[in-house]
């Protein structure tokens, strides 16, 4: 067997400790990642509607409907509230619903919901087009081609929301009665 040389043996040793060292490196470097990752706090998730300044007025959701897409998780609520109840009650109502029903989909069933028609009637078993006051809520986020058609006629945007409270529907049914 020949012999090896002084510069064989350490040309061997430095790609040994090379190796080891490479190796101890990616360890510790797993390892500090895996603890940043563990103790780093973990940002809130932004909230897609703030919570309503105004007290919670008296209604109940009624109903539920999931109306999704292939591409978007929509929602319909049927809220039930008291006859003849003022229009700023009735977008306090329909705020107070259309945040209930973000926090309970988007937060505790870990769902995303980016489209919500809210529907305020003042009895469950009419049909939805005869609603005393509409609240349509897309998330900011959502492409525009992905957004719900404005409904037009008096409708008001505020924020991510626009309001309805004229029903040329249900006006015209009233007037044909």
């Amino acid at each position: 067997m020949p012999e090896r040389t002084l510069a064989d043996r350490l040309g061997r040793q430095m790609r040994g400790s090379r190796s080891r060292g490479y190796w101890l490196s990616v360890l510790v470097l797993t390892a500090v990642g895996a603890a940043v990752m563990m103790f780093w706090p973990s940002q809130p998730e932004r909230p897609l509607l703030s919570r309503p300044s105004l007290p919670r007025p008296e209604f109940r959701v009624v109903g539920v409907t999931d109306v999704s897409s292939s591409r978007v998780e929509r929602l319909n609520l049927a809220v039930l509230v008291l006859p003849g109840m003022p229009t700023e009650t009735l977008q306090a109502v329909l705020d107070w619903a259309l945040y209930s029903t973000l926090e309970e989909y988007n937060g505790h069933r870990k769902r995303r919901v980016r489209v919500i028609w809210a529907y305020a009637v003042e009895d469950s078993t009419r049909p939805l087009w005869q609603w005393r006051g509409l609240g349509i809520w897309a998330d900011p986020q959502l492409p525009e081609l992905l957004k719900p058609a404005r409904s037009g006629g008096d409708a008001v945007r505020v924020g991510p929301v626009e309001y309805d409270f004229t029903n040329p529907v249900s006006l015209n049914q009233q007037i044909g009665r």
